[in-house]
């Protein structure tokens, strides 16, 4: 293994005097915060204001606990907001999708890592993840109305920062010059919870409180006006130690890949910065994957069980989103060269195109 990418001290901001700070950082940063670059988009006399429009922004909360895993998304586009609730029953693979639109908000995804909160407050689609370091505390409550089809949802997590299976990164990237950049934050944190799921004239089913794990993502952008790619993030436990990691390959990459991606594994309380890869579905996206690297530190196959197609079309933006679930089988390698074998790790791919 001769792959090492440099994991810096997190600086304060992400821009200073109008260009990125670029690197892969320990930690958080108080804010996530890429607004006031410096002429992002050629060397064009804009408005800076006029630049941050062109800002998009995503939240995502992964999770594996008891028989359910699912994906909370929550997707900041400026004039509009969309949140969306997919999860499924590992046992017996049967997919539960909730979404909602909401009108113009002053922010959907907050800036600030330290202490802040994020919600859909629609009646039939109450959905809230919040998070405060000062008390050692993330939380996600989500209250759902079914139909005639969907049950009633609801559910309660919690999670804490600082333990011993806790790991956190932060990453600068171009997007894909070095005009422009994408900054986003991961962390790895072990889960308690509970789900309660009430069908139409049917008596309640509750999980019992149980114990898994969760990846907590916020992502910022520089859009361009077509944009795609495909993210796997794989979340559960290995020899009874949590594990999150994250492979990503599209049209935002940046030039340099080896010294910027956005790859990157946690295991067992500790990061590691994983090489670029090559994502590969040659009989279509519900047929195998394969993602390797050329470091030898990644080689997985991931295996699609079900998959979800979003479309959004409000205005000017239109995205089309695929998330999948299914199990990862493979081999990953950490930075001090220990294999870490994957034998049916349930986890979650997107495949997304999104058109300004």
């Amino acid at each position: 293994m001769s792959y090492k990418r440099l994991i810096q001290e997190c600086p304060p901001r992400q821009v200073e005097d109008g260009k990125p700070v670029f690197g892969t950082f320990r930690g958080h940063p108080e804010r996530l915060d890429i607004r006031w670059l410096k002429r992002p988009y050629l060397n064009l006399p804009v408005p800076k204001w006029i630049s941050n429009l062109r800002i998009k922004s995503r939240l995502s909360f992964y999770f594996s606990i008891g028989e359910y895993i699912g994906c909370i998304e929550f997707i900041d586009a400026k004039i509009f907001g969309f949140v969306e609730i997919t999860f499924w029953n590992m046992s017996t693979k049967q997919r539960f999708s909730y979404h909602s639109v909401m009108g113009p908000r002053r922010r959907f995804v907050p800036h600030r890592l330290t202490f802040a909160a994020t919600a859909c407050y629609r009646k039939k689609r109450y959905i809230r993840i919040s998070w405060d370091r000062f008390h050692d505390r993330l939380s996600v409550i989500f209250n759902l109305h079914g139909d005639s089809v969907r049950p009633q949802v609801n559910a309660a997590f919690k999670a804490q920062f600082n333990t011993e299976q806790s790991a956190e990164m932060t990453m600068v990237l171009p997007a894909p010059t070095l005009r422009r950049c994408s900054a986003r934050y991961y962390t790895s944190l072990p889960l308690h919870g509970a789900i309660t799921l009430t069908g139409k004239n049917q008596d309640p089913k509750t999980m019992p409180d149980a114990d898994g794990s969760c990846f907590f993502d916020m992502n910022r952008t520089y859009m361009k006006f077509i944009t795609h790619g495909e993210l796997l993030t794989g979340i559960g436990t290995v020899d009874g130690k949590n594990i999150s990691f994250r492979v990503e390959a599209g049209s935002l990459d940046a030039f340099d890949q080896d010294t910027y991606n956005g790859n990157a594994l946690f295991y067992d309380g500790k990061e590691t910065a994983l090489p670029p890869v090559v994502i590969t579905h040659t009989y279509g996206i519900m047929n195998k994957w394969n993602i390797q690297d050329t470091e030898n530190m990644i080689d997985l196959i991931f295996t699609p069980v079900s998959d979800n197609v979003s479309i959004i079309n409000p205005l000017i933006v239109r995205a089309e989103y695929h998330t999948i679930f299914g199990v990862f089988n493979g081999v990953l390698v950490d930075d001090e060269g220990n294999k870490i074998v994957i034998d049916s790790l349930p986890g979650i791919s997107k495949k997304y195109v999104i058109r300004l």
